[in-house]
């Protein structure tokens, strides 16, 4: 009913795709394999039955196991064809018969029934032998999928204040989401929908004219954002003559002078190179999408609403209450005096995306305390008609604590900065390298270095602690921030992660300097891995594993899972390593070379995909 201003998000992002985007036409992951093989195996033993495939990793000594029995007995039974199977056991029989007929792949080594019905399930060696080959050769492939046109919004710091810790979270969270997405072939739009607009604007303008009245000659030397904010706000509340002031500047503002919005314009580009410090630091790309671009959506969407029967006046103010939700306060899409607020842009930002940007997928990364609000927004949504079959995710988070358990403050009671926050973890790690190279250097392990190298090592182990540190336990749970839990290279952290890297790179350096030929030389005259030894089989059946465990991280936006799969690899990388001997009385043994060069690919894409980084050399 309005067209747009020809806004597109996508252009970042995309130029990220053209670089990483893998071939559209990526084979099925092992659990789409053996779950098409449990469909085919229930179809042939008990044609015109319907029920649902269960099929997951077993954690009982098989692989895999069908659990698919149990509910297709109570089927049977409520079709009136229970004479076909006596019990859930003979239905999985019947069942386990009909998958080893239904392999034509050779994934099967073997299927066995178990307790009351339970299928378990090994993968043949061969399958994973091949699987390995072709993450050697291709790479670690994506789950496939039908491309969408994703719109992840996340981080949202407010103009002219600092970003603190508060914001760390859907920072990262959002990008880690927005990789994985990426990944597996969608156009994702990477929104940081700042709070650059509102009657604040009037307060700071006020202020910025009075403390650099040049500022239209001279980019105003603000240094310090919050204390700025805080400045503003002290006269505000002291200076009656400054609160009219103000008021006038946000009508000004409102009205569009030029004056005024050069000056909010000025304030917003301060605070826009403060946020890519810490954007810089993480290696997080955003495309910023201010609330201020919804403001002339915001009235045509209202009256839209209005004429559509969606919202209603309540005593002066347009209000929806959207059906089905369980909260008795409403959406107020206009405030009784006129005016907009967060439920106003925020459903002028739903439209644009759904309907202007024709977006399938709407994610949104922030606290749990905005869920109700987004349960809100998308009912609204669905109310409207604008929704559809598309789908829409708000990705609640917990807070950051402190060792108290209390939310994250420093001693003096302030709120961190995040960019010192960051820096502190890399000024820790950096001090704990130093201290383990000048040994080795001094004991002979070790080439002498430069500080250069030093600094960088720390800044990709650092920033990736805290990185990781936040994705691991759950983004629905709070977590305690700790820099010995989060720098400590043993149990589930990044510097034990970016230490079996170093690992795995260390062993193929070793192994070209004894054989004369690089892994990578290897697979490409042609050579493959042979597996026998157990611990072999399962490191390889961990990396065949990427691809599904990808896909269940992307479904559910949850991307602890993840975080839990490549700390398995590593742990199934040392036991190997501890087992198997890659190099040998000066031989090298190709297959586990190769073994290895995969688990590092493996490894280092999902390093990329957490966006924690990697390092050849620790």
């Amino acid at each position: 009913f309005f067209f747009a201003r020809g806004h597109d998000t996508g252009k970042r992002s995309s130029d990220r795709q053209r670089h990483d985007m893998p071939s559209t036409s990526a084979p099925p992951t092992l659990l789409q394999a053996l779950t098409a093989i449990c469909t085919r195996a229930l179809e042939a033993s008990f044609p015109g039955i319907s029920c649902a495939i269960h099929v997951a990793p077993s954690t009982k000594g098989a692989h895999y196991q069908n659990n698919t029995a149990m509910p297709l007995f109570k089927a049977l039974k409520d079709a009136g064809r229970s004479a076909e199977a006596a019990s859930p056991k003979a239905v999985a029989e019947k069942l386990a018969a009909q998958m080893t007929a239904c392999d034509t792949d050779g994934l099967l080594a073997r299927c066995e029934v178990a307790g009351p019905g339970f299928i378990n399930i090994f993968v043949a060696p061969a399958y994973l032998e091949s699987t390995v080959n072709s993450i050697l050769r291709h790479g670690p492939m994506p789950p496939p999928c039908a491309p969408k046109r994703v719109v992840v919004d996340f981080s949202s710091p407010n103009v002219a204040k600092e970003m603190h810790v508060g914001h760390l979270r859907s920072t990262i969270i959002g990008d880690t989401i927005s990789r994985l997405l990426e990944f597996c072939g969608h156009r994702v739009d990477r929104v940081n929908h700042v709070g650059d607009w509102g009657t604040q604007f009037g307060m700071l303008i006020g202020h910025l004219k009075n403390v650099f009245p040049d500022y239209a000659t001279k980019p105003p030397p603000i240094g310090d954002l919050q204390q700025f904010y805080k400045d503003a706000k002290k006269v505000f509340d002291d200076d009656e003559a400054f609160k009219k002031v103000a008021h006038a500047e946000v009508v000004r503002l409102q009205a569009g002078d030029a004056d005024s919005r050069f000056a909010w314009r000025q304030i917003c580009e301060v605070s826009r190179r403060e946020f890519e410090k810490v954007y810089s630091r993480l290696q997080v790309e955003l495309e910023e999408v201010g609330e201020s671009f919804y403001n002339e959506y915001i009235p045509p969407v209202i009256r839209h609403l209005t004429e559509i029967g969606v919202a209603h006046d309540s005593d002066g103010a347009m209000v929806i209450f959207p059906p089905g939700t369980k909260h008795e306060q409403p959406l107020i899409v206009r405030k009784s005096d006129g005016g907009f607020g967060y439920d106003s842009t925020d459903m002028a930002a739903v439209w644009y995306r759904l309907l202007e940007l024709q977006a399938d997928w709407l994610v949104y990364v922030t606290d749990a305390g905005q869920s109700q609000h987004f349960e809100l927004i998308f009912a609204a949504a669905r109310q409207a008609g604008w929704v559809g079959d598309k789908r829409l995710d708000h990705c609640p988070f917990g807070l950051v604590c402190g060792d108290d358990g209390k939310k994250f403050k420093t001693r003096s009671g302030e709120v961190t900065r995040l960019v010192d926050l960051l820096d502190e973890a890399v000024t820790r790690m950096e001090a704990t390298l130093r201290e383990r190279w000048d040994a080795d250097v001094a004991a002979g392990k070790l080439e002498p270095y430069t500080d250069e190298e030093l600094l960088e090592t720390a800044r990709v182990m650092g920033y990736g602690a805290v990185k990781y540190a936040d994705l691991k336990g759950g983004r629905v749970n709070d977590y305690i921030f700790s820099y010995e839990r989060m720098l400590d290279d043993k149990g589930n952290t990044a510097v034990y992660l970016l230490y079996a890297g170093a690992r795995l790179s260390s062993i193929q350096r070793k192994a070209a300097a004894t054989s004369g030929a690089s892994a990578a030389e290897l697979v490409a005259s042609g050579a493959g891995v042979a597996l026998s030894m157990p611990t072999e089989l399962e490191l390889a059946l961990a990396l065949a594993r990427f691809g599904e465990t990808v896909e269940f991280t992307t479904q559910t936006l949850l991307p602890n899972k993840l975080c839990e799969y490549v700390h398995d690899v590593c742990v199934k990388f040392t036991a190997f390593y501890l087992e198997c001997k890659v190099i040998e009385e000066d031989a090298v043994n190709q297959s586990r070379l190769l073994l290895v060069r995969a688990a590092q690919l493996v490894i280092k894409k999902a390093n990329e995909l957490l966006g924690i980084g990697y390092v050849d050399k620790v």
